[in-house]
């Protein structure tokens, strides 16, 4: 089974938030969690988001063993687990884990495992106008910034 990964195209994102909001009406997401955010600089825009790593440091925080990556590749935290300790947001380098004040729990993007294993996008990058959200296996993934230097 291949790998997915997750990549943005940083010098794409024209800052239209279309992928938070997407994500947010995906999960139902309340006032304060955020899966993906867009944090603007002047003109530069800056994609925060999970970046499901090999081996990732959230995971290696979790006091409850609450975090694993999937056969797939993918990043997940087991709610039934997680007791809301939040040394995994503390871990986390690219400030992606959120904290759900109403659960009472770590949340973090799952690349809309469900969605993709239907054979559809994750919604952010359905949503993206200028498609520089890319999920697929990382060869895919590799051919899609090399097209895009050229």
């Amino acid at each position: 089974m291949e790998k997915l990964t997750f990549r943005i195209k940083k010098n794409d994102c024209m800052g239209c938030h279309a992928c938070e909001v997407a994500c947010k009406q995906e999960y139902d997401l309340k006032v304060g969690p955020r899966l993906i955010r867009i944090i603007e600089n002047m003109s530069d825009f800056q994609p925060v988001y999970c970046h499901h790593c090999a081996k990732p440091p959230c995971r290696d925080a979790c006091p409850v063993e609450a975090i694993f990556r999937n056969e797939r590749g993918v990043v997940l935290i087991d709610n039934e687990r997680c007791i809301g300790c939040r040394e995994c947001i503390d871990a986390c380098p690219f400030g992606a884990m959120q904290f759900d004040e109403d659960a009472g729990l770590a949340v973090k993007c799952d690349l809309c495992l469900d969605r993709v294993l239907a054979g559809r996008e994750p919604a952010c990058q359905a949503i993206c106008p200028t498609r520089c959200i890319n999920t697929g296996d990382k060869k895919s993934i590799a051919a899609v910034f090399e097209e895009a230097a050229r």
